[in-house]
C-alpha cells in the first residue's frame, strides 16, 4: 500500500527569526506546515534561503500578545533543538495590527497544535504569556499608567468639581484598557496543546 501523499498548508503570516526585534518593514512572510509522517515539518524562506525544521526538532511553543496602539498583536514563538527560533505574528509588515491576518494566524496556531499534541508528553513545552520577570515589570508599568491616566483625573474630579474632568477620565480609561488586557492575557502559565488559550488568538 502506498503511503498517503504529504499535505501542505501555507499561511500568509509575517515572522522574525532568532529574536529579531527592530525593523522598518518586515520582509519575512509566509510559512508552510507539511504533514508527512516522520518528515512533517515547518518551512519558510528568509533572505532568499529556504529553511525548514522537523516537528521533532521543536522543543517549545510560547503564545503571547503585545500592545500595538489601541489593539494587541498576537505572537507564537517556536524554539528548536539547535537554538534557533521563529516568531510568527498576525501583525502586518509594519508591525502594527492587521485584522485581516488574525483569522489566518488563528488557523495556523490551531493546525500547529493539532499536530504537536500527538508528541510524547514532556518533549515539547507549551507556555502562554510572558516570563515571570517581564510579567512583573509589565504589572508595575500598568499600575503606574493606571494611577496617572485614571487615578489622577478621578481625584481631580472631587477637587475641582468640574464635570469636564470626566472626559479626561474617560480618555485615560480608554488608553489603559488595552494594556490591562495584555496584562491579564499574558499571565505566565503552561497549557494543554489540545486547548491553546483562545484569548491569545483574538
Amino acid at each position: 500500500m502506498n503511503a498517503p501523499a504529504p499535505t501542505s498548508t501555507s499561511y500568509d503570516l509575517h515572522f522574525v527569526l532568532d529574536g529579531q526585534r527592530f525593523y522598518w518593514r518586515n520582509p519575512n512572510v509566509g510559512v508552510t506546515l507539511t504533514d508527512a509522517g516522520r518528515s512533517s515539518c515547518l518551512a519558510w524562506q528568509s533572505e532568499g534561503r529556504d529553511e525548514s525544521r522537523l516537528w521533532t526538532d521543536i522543543v517549545s511553543v510560547v503564545l503571547s500578545s503585545a500592545t500595538a496602539g489601541k489593539a494587541a498583536i498576537n505572537l507564537c514563538r517556536i524554539a528548536f533543538r539547535d537554538g534557533r527560533t521563529i516568531t510568527l505574528t498576525d501583525a502586518g509588515a509594519d508591525g502594527l495590527v492587521d485584522e485581516d491576518r488574525t483569522p489566518r494566524y488563528r488557523d495556523f496556531v490551531r493546525a500547529l497544535h493539532a499536530r504537536l499534541s500527538a508528541a510524547p508528553e514532556g518533549t515539547i513545552a507549551f507556555k502562554a504569556g510572558f516570563s515571570e520577570g517581564r510579567y512583573k515589570a509589565v504589572q508595575v508599568f500598568f499600575a503606574i499608567a493606571a494611577l496617572f491616566f485614571v487615578g489622577t483625573p478621578f481625584v481631580l474630579l472631587f477637587i475641582v468639581r468640574d464635570w469636564r474632568v470626566l472626559g479626561v477620565l474617560f480618555a485615560g480609561a480608554i488608553f489603559v484598557w488595552p494594556l490591562w488586557k495584555v496584562v491579564e492575557h499574558n499571565r505566565p502559565r503552561n497549557y494543554d496543546p489540545r486547548h491553546p488559550p483562545g484569548e491569545l488568538m483574538e
